[in-house]
């Protein structure tokens, strides 16, 4: 395993663990609790916390086949889901397993440029290409994204930590699937421009 693919693997589990930490500390802090509201509320952290293993495992796993509306469903338990909105395409049938891991990545991707909430909206390009386009307030790709698709190193994006590790992962997906990646052209003064993925990386 090459250094930067160490590098990456620590990341991601450390990203794993940050994402999963919140629902698991809610359950453990009414564990032994037995009033109605608390029952309540561990039922509700107990299925948050099943949904976000799943986006966690399609996202940073080995991927599987879903649809747009499974995905939708999924993101539901994303992190910061609370001041989010998901607008994601209404096309029938099942993604491709590396196209839904992309997918996911990028739409999570899209959650992170938004800082103070807003609308994340995916949609589907000819060919099976994936667009992403964040919109709300202050709203601006990572640094570490930015940095990438300026031509610089995934170690250089690897050193921003696990909190951005979505970065240097989605560009590893993206080679991998052969896609290329790259920003669309948004309106001026508006915020971040769409991040396209488009098949036919040479």
């Amino acid at each position: 395993m090459t250094t930067d693919a160490a590098r990456l693997a620590e990341a991601l589990a450390a990203r794993l663990c940050h994402d999963l930490g919140s629902p698991v500390s809610t359950l453990a802090a009414l564990q032994g609790q037995a009033s109605s509201g608390a029952a309540a509320i561990l039922a509700e952290t107990t299925q948050e916390l099943a949904q976000r293993l799943r986006l966690m495992s399609l996202a940073l796993g080995q991927g599987d086949q879903v649809g747009w509306a499974d995905l939708a469903n999924l993101l539901r338990a994303a992190p910061g889901a609370h001041r989010l909105r998901f607008e994601l395409p209404e096309e029938p049938g099942d993604l491709p397993a590396g196209r839904a891991r992309l997918a996911a990545v990028a739409t999570l991707l899209g959650a992170e440029a938004l800082p103070r909430g807003g609308v994340v909206s995916v949609g589907a390009l000819p060919g099976g290409g994936i667009a992403v386009l964040p919109q709300g307030r202050d709203s601006a790709w990572p640094a570490a994204l930015l940095g990438l698709l300026a031509g610089g190193a995934i170690a250089a994006a690897l050193s921003e930590g696990p909190r951005r590790v979505l970065s240097p992962w989605l560009w590893v997906l993206a080679e991998g699937e052969g896609f290329a990646a790259q920003l669309g052209h948004g309106a001026a003064g508006e915020g971040a421009a769409p991040l396209l993925l488009t098949p036919g990386r040479g």
